[in-house]
């Protein structure tokens, strides 16, 4: 078995209580709003990614943040492809921050570090556990046992 197959049953074996799935949910339409936000208020979000001092990159990186923050929330808030909106959200939270600890020392505004660390932390713990019990990927999972199983007793039929 190969090392990626190994990592993915390792991680489906990993079972979130069900008030998780009410935290998934939350965190998904906390993305999806930051992405809208982000969105309506675009150029403070093209300001944002131009501090980073590589100007070529600061457009496509504001275009990355809103699309993978709406498109990821949505589908965090559903339960659909759970790990993988957790992996491209991941990076953008970090880079807040990073971006949101030279704020701290500075400025007595902390909000925005403690809810981008808050949900670093949360998406960290979804993309260990998955959707959890009420959502798109455990039905996705259900049904391709159902078919598999139905595969297997016609083929042994």
């Amino acid at each position: 078995m190969n090392v990626s197959r190994k990592f993915s049953n390792w991680l489906d074996a990993r079972k979130a209580p069900v008030w998780m799935d009410v935290i998934r949910v939350f965190l998904g339409v906390f993305l999806f709003y930051k992405g809208f936000v982000f969105t309506m208020n675009f150029e403070s979000l093209h300001d944002i990614a131009a501090s980073i001092s590589w100007i070529f990159i600061s457009i496509p990186l504001a275009h990355y943040v809103s699309i993978v923050h709406l498109a990821g929330g949505a589908l965090l808030a559903l339960g659909a492809y759970t790990r993988s909106m957790c992996l491209l959200n991941i990076p953008i939270l970090m880079g807040a921050v990073l971006i949101n600890y030279e704020r701290f020392l500075t400025v007595d505004d902390h909000m925005e570090l403690t809810a981008a660390i808050t949900v670093v932390v949360l998406l960290g713990l979804f993309f260990v556990y998955g959707g959890g019990r009420f959502s798109l990927d455990e039905l996705r999972r259900r049904e391709n046992q159902r078919k598999s199983k139905s595969e297997t007793n016609l083929h042994y039929s």
